[in-house]
């Protein structure tokens, strides 16, 4: 395969996987998408490989240690990343990585995050939920700064892109409470936030149990959940640390290049929102996926376009 069929076999896993993102992120400079796009597909290839259940834990731990040999080899300027060759998305992967000089830290970091989860170990506390975001969340953002930065853009920049990965990885705890506990037994929520409001895992779990029925699509059988105002108050708690990141992001948005305000702003306040529709969804976040609708984001489109527009008529005060 050549190295335009590989980026076209990234671009094309990022459309499948992350509709509104590609939509978003294809309207800036096309060298700089299809890089963004590469990455993406070794994300997506990494997270996927510790969620599946297709194949056994053993195999994927194989995979995630062979993804791993063949990263450090692209940074020894060797010829030897062949395990990944078979993947139509990777010569693409080493374009970008070369090309854009993505930090080695980064990638390895990403797939230590993943391996986290097959030997999964209880949050303790915030220091810890924000230690796993950032390797599972915020190396996204590092791996993807090269193509986003702007000519403002300062020795911060780095940890501002870090930080917007953290919130979002946030939001999706925030929003897959129950997923996460039916499928991998997994609770993500701080274990001294817990302990704090009265919270047992024994309570999640019984909120997370869905009808067969609701397994079956027949969602009009659901009951009505009543969450307690503990978890209310618990996941709130939480909510206001992704809020402290996403503003830290908002704050600086300056530092990214003309043609990636918009798509980042976009995803920032699109992603954002998921916190909203889990509270309108009265916390629901057991036994119903949350999400920020077409509709919605046709509304939101205001608010990004003033954030938008006031960092271009503020650039020079930066």
């Amino acid at each position: 395969m050549n190295l335009d069929l590989s980026y076209q076999a990234a671009e094309e896993v990022m459309r499948k996987n992350a509709s509104s993102f590609y939509a978003a992120f294809k309207k800036i400079e096309h060298a700089k998408f299809l890089d963004i796009a590469a990455i993406y597909a070794f994300c997506r290839y990494a997270d996927d490989l510790a969620d599946t259940e297709s194949q056994s834990e053993a195999r994927r731990l194989q995979l995630l240690n062979l993804l791993e040999e063949d990263v450090k080899s692209l940074y020894m300027g060797s010829n030897q990343s062949d395990n990944y060759k078979k993947y139509g998305w990777w010569l693409a992967v080493e374009n970008a990585v070369r090309l854009r000089k993505i930090p080695l830290d980064a990638l390895l970091e990403q797939i230590d995050g993943q391996k986290s989860d097959f030997n999964f170990k209880e949050i303790d506390d915030k220091s810890d939920l924000i230690l796993y975001c950032k390797k599972v969340a915020g190396t996204v953002g590092l791996m993807l700064a090269p193509m986003l930065k702007g000519e403002k853009a300062d020795e911060r920049y780095e940890s501002i892109c870090e930080d917007l990965g953290i919130a979002m990885q946030i939001t999706n705890i925030l929003r897959d409470v129950g997923e996460d506990l039916r499928n991998r037994n997994r609770i993500y929520l701080p274990k001294s936030l817990m302990k704090k409001y009265g919270v047992t895992k024994e309570e999640l779990e019984n909120l997370s149990v869905v009808p067969n029925s609701f397994n079956k699509g027949y969602s009009f059988f659901k009951p009505s959940l009543k969450v307690s105002d503990r978890i209310v108050r618990l996941w709130e708690e939480i909510a206001l640390l992704s809020d402290y990141y996403y503003d830290k992001f908002y704050s600086h948005l300056y530092m990214f290049d003309s043609d990636a305000l918009f798509p980042v702003t976009a995803a920032a306040v699109f992603y954002q929102a998921i916190l909203d529709e889990v509270r309108k969804n009265h916390y629901d976040c057991f036994t119903q996926r949350s999400y920020t609708s077409a509709k919605r984001k046709s509304e939101l489109l205001k608010i990004v376009l003033r954030r938008v527009e006031d960092v271009k008529n503020n650039i020079k005060k930066y």
